[in-house]
């Protein structure tokens, strides 16, 4: 596993390269000089920005299957629903908290169905980044994303309907909550159009690394979480045997390509508000996900030049 870590990223890194001298290869007269001009279109001198930008992140659907509870999955329902001691916990809350469930059932409980549409919930997201102006058209910049993402579906757990005159559904619904913090550092290559002094259209295109990291995998059954997670290092969970959790950490890296399309709202050669929207194309570190998929998000970005803190 660490030896395909290591060659994924050394072929992340050398895309990463020629990319970056693709991008310095049409970069029309990096250093083009500064017009007086260009005074009156509220355009900086080359330089430097910082960005600081907030909004909202959706996850691709493919890697919320992740999170569906499949038995094929590193982490399923068969986790709990093959285990002794969460098995009885189970029965206990079910025939407690249910009518139509009779406890002498000698087929007990089991998964009818899994999540047909898991799938992420849009979530916050912020970033930080910097670029550097070559002229008033392009400039080339970083940035690092940040969001907590929250996929959930229902899943199905059958019983035996032994409750006479009982004609109701012989199955239980259930949630699955997956939460994930996911980041990423975004090198890319933009061009900005200026049709008037202050509305800016812009382009951007870059490469994309990822990170993600699983925080938590429940199933909530009667209001009770059940730990989808293996804390244990494969070993059998035991009631009342004092087992001690471990640090185990799911996830790892991903790369892709990015771009996004905006419209910076020059007020000043110094500042500028850039509505922007994202989309990414790549591969997430989420063991079984191995395909590509789209990411996409909508920015607001408040772009500081160093024109501001010249005197």
């Amino acid at each position: 596993m660490t030896k395909s870590i290591i060659e994924n990223c050394c072929s992340f890194c050398c895309k990463l390269v020629i990319f970056v001298a693709l991008v310095a290869c049409v970069l029309p007269n990096a250093t083009a000089q500064y017009y007086e001009g260009d005074d009156e279109m509220n355009i900086a001198p080359p330089g430097a920005d910082f960005i600081i930008a907030g909004g909202v992140y959706m996850g691709g659907k493919g890697p919320a299957g992740y999170y569906s509870g499949a038995s094929g999955n590193e982490n399923n329902l068969n986790y709990i629903f093959g285990n002794q001691s969460w098995m009885d916990q189970i029965t206990r809350l079910i025939t407690d908290n249910n009518n139509q469930v009779s406890p002498n059932s000698d087929k007990g409980f089991w998964i009818k169905e899994y999540p047909q549409d898991m799938h992420y919930q849009p979530a916050m997201s912020v970033s930080i980044g910097a670029s550097y102006r070559f002229n008033k058209n392009w400039r080339m910049s970083i940035y690092y994303n940040f969001a907590r993402l929250t996929a959930k579906d229902v899943f199905s757990v059958g019983f035996e309907n032994l409750v006479p005159g009982n004609h109701s559904n012989d199955y239980l619904l259930y949630l699955l909550i997956g939460k994930e913090n996911r980041s990423s550092f975004d090198l890319m290559g933009s061009y900005t159009f200026h049709p008037s002094k202050i509305i800016k259209p812009f382009i951007e295109f870059g490469a994309q690394f990822n990170f993600v990291r699983v925080k938590s995998f429940d199933a909530i059954i009667e209001d009770r979480e059940f730990n989808l997670l293996d804390v244990y290092g494969g070993s059998t969970y035991v009631a009342g045997a004092g087992m001690q959790e471990l640090d185990t950490r799911y996830g790892g890296p991903g790369w892709g390509v990015c771009a996004d399309v905006g419209v910076k709202f020059a007020f000043s050669k110094s500042v500028s508000i850039d509505p922007c929207f994202y989309v990414s194309f790549g591969k997430v570190g989420l063991n079984g996900y191995k395909d590509y998929h789209f990411n996409y998000g909508a920015y607001v970005r408040l772009v500081m030049s160093d024109a501001m803190f010249q005197k």
